[in-house]
């Protein structure tokens, strides 16, 4: 940007004052199961208030072992009433700066139960023999040109595999901002 004499004018990036909160959660390396299982969900509580807007996924995977040929991919999906699993404490969740409120998004690992809506996202999974693939890291957006991925309050995203594979090991992260 210049001004009228054609000197430079810095900029300054500031965050949208509408925003409360930019939040990160990342969760541990952990095993794959044989059957369905849903590995982490994001849930905007009923009556929070508030508004989610996811702004990313991100999927790496490594094998430790032969994977067998009909491992699902691992999907998001919109979904609803996620209870069970564990609730991860807010101290968990990475704060864009440390000043930030604590997140009223909920995070839930290993195991919640819910009710599934459309998927969002499909990513791969790594097929292979032990110690013959290469991990991969997916990032996956969550805008598009006609707006953001949004959890209105009661609304949750879910990180399903429908089968898997025990030698499959997830590091799994999800972004987002609240207002």
């Amino acid at each position: 940007m210049t001004n009228s004499t054609g000197n430079s004018v810095p900029t300054h990036a500031v965050t949208n004052p509408a925003f409360l909160g930019g939040y990160v959660f990342s969760q541990a390396q952990h095993n794959g199961t044989v059957a369905a299982h849903n590995h982490v969900s994001l849930t905007n509580p009923t009556g929070s208030g508030k508004v989610i807007l996811i702004a990313g996924v991100f999927i790496s995977q490594v094998i430790v072992g032969d994977i067998v040929a009909t491992a699902d991919p691992l999907r998001g999906y919109l979904a609803t009433a996620v209870s069970g699993g564990t609730l991860e404490s807010a101290s968990s969740i990475g704060k864009v700066r440390s000043t930030m409120p604590d997140p009223v998004g909920e995070i839930r690992t290993e195991g919640m139960s819910a009710t599934l809506g459309a998927a969002w996202f499909n990513s791969p999974p790594l097929i292979g023999a032990s110690k013959g693939s290469s991990p991969f890291v997916h990032q996956v957006p969550a805008t598009i040109a006609a707006g953001t991925i949004t959890l209105l309050p009661g609304e949750s995203t879910v990180l399903r595999t429908e089968s898997g594979d025990v030698d499959q090991r997830w590091n799994l992260s999800i972004a987002w901002s609240e207002l």
